[in-house]
């Protein structure tokens, strides 16, 4: 019996923070932060989301806080922003979509940048592969096939000095790497300090190191002898490949949330209040508890309240799931979100902004989403050691092409390491499970099916048998 006291005082005296995390890259960054947080004295529980951002860990508030918490994901290498405590679920993904489409719009301009450098080094390389200077490169040769009609194009390329086009795509190289492709180096270096590595970490030394034996190739051609080859095209390609995923990544993270901006909708922005005889439309976050609101016909029910006058029928499908609308006049309850119908409303809000049922499905489904269900775990296990893994790997290969491989015994032990490091990306493991997760949710918002955790939607798909009860749970 005590024992049973006790654990529900414990229970009972936890609190629950969700912190809005930047800088994740890959499944390794959200398992390296959440076995941080795990760890940390005070913690009860962590849960670190990597398409939502979002960290949510219940701690002990007499051992840890909130912003001790944040402090130990900055100590990490990443950021952190503790929730503001006025703020709506529905402000908080208008902030998070703002910055995802700031995103978008940046990832944009660098793809573009990349990929016409990318296609510039490719063409400058080809008058090299066919002069011998470009040998082992597996893609050029893929792309020689393009040689003939850029010789007619361009036949000027193909009879410049090999040095000249060396130093060419040196200069159309580098600014790519510092500009475009530096953020690969910058989090690959800041967990680096951290004693980690992650997907950054394979690009920045993958592509780090071709970039670095092809300007000392370009610097002292005679130290290669006949074997002088360069890989800028290669590099710049990478870049540009990667960013183009990171792009689409970044697309479907904000398709994810489409559910949940489409249950936001439901309720209009601006609303019609009643002061008097005089009727003013205001934004409907300036609406307090108390004011009376006028809803029209066909319009959407803005909070939940008391109906003081007019009668109507109200659409409560996406409530209820009940197809008929509901009769509602004089001091019956409004639920906002519905739908009125032909006759006119005068409402008394009860309870506005994060108080509305409304939002509170939208929390439910927010906070569903951001739950990791059991089949994440196994991802996150292979996450935490694939990095190291493919690094052991990359050094195996190239200890094998220099032992047992043809000559240039020490150009192919290169060029086959870097090849690993660069096909070896952790991203789409890490972020298949919780897409799939975060799309199921919202979708079943949508219909009024409300998954309260991940564990609770993988069951569901060993179920034989669903019973209802008269309200429609499950």
């Amino acid at each position: 019996m005590l024992d049973t006291m006790s654990r529900a005082s414990a229970v009972s005296d936890s609190a629950q923070v969700a912190l809005e995390v930047t800088g994740m890259t890959c499944a390794a960054c959200s398992t390296r932060i959440q076995r941080t947080l795990e760890k940390a004295p005070g913690v009860e529980a962590a849960t670190v989301n990597l398409m939502t951002g979002r960290a949510t860990v219940d701690y002990d508030p007499a051992r840890t806080s909130p912003a001790d918490l944040a402090d130990l994901v900055v100590s990490t290498g990443y950021g952190a922003a503790l929730p503001r405590p006025d703020s709506s679920v529905e402000e908080e993904i208008g902030r998070q979509d703002t910055g995802r489409l700031a995103e978008l719009r940046r990832l944009k301009v660098e793809v573009a940048v990349s990929l016409a450098a990318a296609v510039a080094t490719m063409v400058l390389s080809m008058p090299l592969m066919q002069a011998g200077h470009h040998g082992v490169d597996p893609f050029m040769r893929l792309m020689m096939w393009l040689a003939a009609p850029l010789r007619q194009i361009a036949p000027g390329i193909f009879g410049l000095p090999p040095e000249w086009l060396r130093w060419t795509l040196l200069f159309v190289t580098v600014p790519v790497v510092l500009g475009p492709g530096r953020v690969f180096y910058t989090r690959a270096w800041s967990a680096a300090r951290h004693g980690a590595a992650d997907m950054n970490t394979l690009i920045a030394v993958g592509t780090g190191a071709a970039l670095l034996l092809s300007i000392w190739t370009t610097l002292s051609p005679a130290t290669f002898g006949t074997q002088a080859e360069v890989y800028f095209e290669a590099v710049v390609w990478i870049i540009a490949l990667v960013l183009l995923g990171n792009y689409f990544e970044t697309r479907a993270k904000h398709a994810t949330g489409d559910a949940l901006r489409r249950l936001i909708g439901l309720r209009p922005d601006r609303v019609t209040l009643i002061r008097g005889d005089h009727e003013a439309e205001i934004p409907l976050s300036e609406v307090l508890p108390g004011d009376e609101l006028l809803v029209r016909p066909g319009q959407r029910i803005p909070v939940d309240g008391l109906v003081v006058s007019g009668e109507s029928a109200v659409d409560e499908s996406m409530l209820t799931g009940e197809p008929l609308p509901v009769s509602r006049g004089p001091g019956t309850s409004v639920t906002g979100g519905t739908l009125n119908g032909r006759g006119a409303l005068r409402v008394r809000a009860l309870r506005v902004g994060r108080d509305t049922v409304l939002s509170r499905i939208v929390r439910l489904v927010r906070d569903a989403q951001g739950q990791r269900p059991p089949v994440q775990r196994f991802a996150d296990r292979v996450a935490a050691i694939f990095v190291p893994t493919v690094l052991g790997i990359a050094l195996l290969t190239a200890a094998g092409w220099w032992l047992l491989g043809p000559e240039p015994r020490g150009l192919n032990a290169f060029v086959s390491a870097v090849s690993v490091l660069i096909i070896a990306c952790p991203c789409a493991m890490g972020l298949a499970v919780p897409t799939a997760f975060m799309v199921a949710t919202g979708r079943g918002a949508e219909i009024g099916v409300l998954v309260r955790s991940g564990e609770a939607l993988e069951l569901a798909a060993h179920a034989d048998t669903v019973m209802f009860d008269k309200t429609g749970t499950v």
